[in-house]
């Protein structure tokens, strides 16, 4: 089940995805829930997939309350900010990541890119 909706929001947000916002060759970001099954987000070049389960070793972990807080921070009707200050949002791992991926998905807005070097 879970894949089907993974696979049925990748289609929703393929339009919007901004492959060369990253400045990596390829990130990992794993989503971890306080209630729900985990996936995670591989971005390759100009790529992305999301995926049931856990990777070995991600770029970057989120913990999020929930699959629907998630999916309204990657789609910008949340915002990052309000959900880190009120405990709905914590990243383990490289944080500026934890930021920019808010914006992967939002073409619709001015964006300002930075290099980022780990």
């Amino acid at each position: 089940m879970l894949t089907q909706f993974l696979a049925d929001k990748s289609a929703e947000m393929a339009p919007h995805f901004q492959p060369a916002f990253l400045q990596r060759p390829q990130t990992n970001f794993q989503f971890i829930f306080d209630s729900g099954d985990p996936f995670y987000l591989e971005v390759d070049g100009a790529s992305f997939k999301f995926t049931p389960g856990e990777i070995e070793q991600p770029t970057i972990t989120l913990y999020i309350k929930d699959h629907a807080t998630c999916w309204n921070l990657l789609d910008g009707s949340l915002d990052g900010m309000n959900a880190f200050m009120d405990g709905s949002y914590r990243a383990d791992g490289n944080i500026v990541l934890s930021q920019l991926i808010l914006y992967l998905f939002r073409s619709l807005e001015p964006v300002l890119n930075y290099e980022i070097q780990d």
